[in-house]
Parts: structure tokens; sequence; C-alpha cells
């Protein structure tokens, strides 16, 4: 497995539906546990929440791989029920437990890539689930797909950045393509000078690149884990 910076973008987890018994109890909360896998027990922190609309939102933190509030996807409740998924992950990862009668625990059995290991959620408190700030839009001459390669001690690491405008606000992701990890979210996006700074949240990284005058590259720094990589992105034509 390939590390960037001390972290690795890869192995993550998720969540998918299970139908068991009723119950009045809501899995809204902050909840911590493990999943056991071989030789070990995975911690993972979990807070899930309803937003002002009444749909779920969530988010997963993984101490052991430096993943922080990890966005949750799919997540539904029916019943004493509760399923979710993580927007990145190999193997489609998923979670698929039953909340206690008394709203305290949720276990069950976490799955990825055809194996299946048993894991348990505590509630501790009330949830704090992450939510990105709006950003100002791009300029057009930085919307688009850029393409560059870090050159980590573990290895060389492809990453795509692809940055767009949505609703007003600027916005993205990043694949890390040697590693299988897909649609990382950009949580900050801002342009200053003719330099961009790209902030992820979930990974504690931050991209800062200066705009050739031909705007076909940008130059400049990924900075994780106290250090910092050259990278320089290429703005891919199709």
């Amino acid at each position: 497995m390939k590390r960037i910076i001390g972290f690795c973008f890869c192995a993550l987890l998720a969540v998918s539906s299970a139908s068991l018994a009723q119950t009045t109890a809501s899995p809204a909360g902050h909840w911590e546990g493990s999943i056991a896998v071989p030789s070990m027990e995975l911690k993972v922190l979990i807070d899930l929440a309803l937003d002002s609309g009444g749909k779920w939102i969530g988010d997963i933190d993984i101490p052991a791989q430096r993943v922080t509030d990890m966005p949750l996807k799919g997540i539904s409740v029916s019943g004493s029920a509760v399923a979710f998924e993580l927007k990145i992950g190999p193997g489609e990862p998923k979670f698929n437990g039953k909340l206690s009668e008394d709203g305290t625990t949720i276990s069950g059995d976490f799955t990825q890539a055809g194996n299946s290991l048993p894991f348990t959620l505590k509630r501790t408190g009330e949830a704090k689930v992450f939510v990105a700030s709006k950003n100002p839009e791009l300029p057009a001459g930085y919307v688009g797909k850029w393409e560059g390669t870090l050159e980590t001690m573990g290895g060389k690491l492809r990453l795509v950045f692809h940055l767009a405008n949505k609703e007003g606000s600027a916005d993205g992701t990043i694949d890390s393509l040697d590693q299988g990890a897909m649609g990382i979210p950009i949580d900050e996006i801002s342009v200053t000078n003719g330099s961009i700074r790209i902030s992820v949240h979930v990974v504690a990284g931050s991209y800062t690149g200066k705009l050739s005058e031909d705007g076909k590259t940008l130059t400049g720094e990924w900075s994780q884990g106290g250090g910092t990589l050259p990278l320089v992105l290429t703005k891919a034509t199709t």
C-alpha cells in the first residue's frame, strides 16, 4: 500500500443497508468503536445527523489511516437497520448494522472485496458532522481537469484534480490513481494574485500552485503531515 506524506488515500470504509427489527431510538449522534480486522482492532469514529431538510448526513474518522471527517453517502435508516457508505474506498466497503433497542450501540458486519468482519459502535455524544464552507467561484482559467505526479519515498503517485464551479461555489475532487482512491473531496479553494490554494480536510493536506502565463500548468507544492513535495499539474485537453 503506497502512502502520501504519512497518509494512505486508499483502504477506506463504507456501509450499506440491512433490514432488521423496528426501534424508536435514533442513530443520530457521535459513535466510537472498531472493526475486528485480522490481528488488530481498527478504530473508527462516526457522526450521523439530520440536516435542516431532514436528510441524513455523516462522516467517519479512521485515526490509524489519518482520515478525518470523510463524508458518508447512502445513509439509510429503517427501523433498527442503519446503513451508510464512504464516498471513496476500493472493494465496495460497506457496513450493515443494527441499532440496539436502547439506542446505545450499533453492531453488524463490515464487508469489503468479498470479505466480512464484525464491527461494534458505541454512542458517546452528540454528532458533529463536518460541513465544508462555500467558496468563491473560480476564475475560468482554473476550471478543468489537472494531472500531475508526486515523487514520494514510497514511489510515484499519479493525481488528478477536478476543479469546477457548482451552484455558485468553487468545488472539486482529487483522484489518486495508483491507490484506487477516487473522488477525494476538496473543501476550500481560493485564488489570489494568480495562485490557487486547495485544502483537503479529510487528509489534512493542501496544495498551493501558481498558474503559468499560458494557463496550461500549475507549479507548486503539496503539503501534508508536516512535509512538502513539489507538484506540477498540467491542464488536460479533454
